[in-house]
């Protein structure tokens, strides 16, 4: 997540989308299945895991995308929208 912000910070032109997509913790925490799939992650390598909505949004600002919207996908997904300043 956090290489895509910087590429998508560079390759983009002003204007330009960004959808992400998967699961996220708003506020630090999300539902249970998405809970137990950070910690699977999180068993086979620290640095992954289910990211915290807000910081991926705090991340992208610092790479000049403005966040746009979130939409509430299936399976307890999100559709995260970015967009290039």
């Amino acid at each position: 997540t956090l290489g895509m912000l910087a590429c998508a910070g560079k390759v983009l032109r002003t204007g330009g989308i960004l959808v992400c997509y998967g699961p996220y913790k708003v506020g630090g925490t999300a539902v249970e299945s998405n809970l137990n799939f950070d910690e699977a992650l999180r068993s086979r390598n620290s640095q992954w895991g289910v990211r915290n909505l807000e910081d991926v949004i705090n991340v992208a600002r610092e790479e000049n995308l403005e966040f746009v919207q979130s939409v509430e996908m299936p399976a307890n997904n999100l559709a995260v929208l970015f967009c290039k300043k």
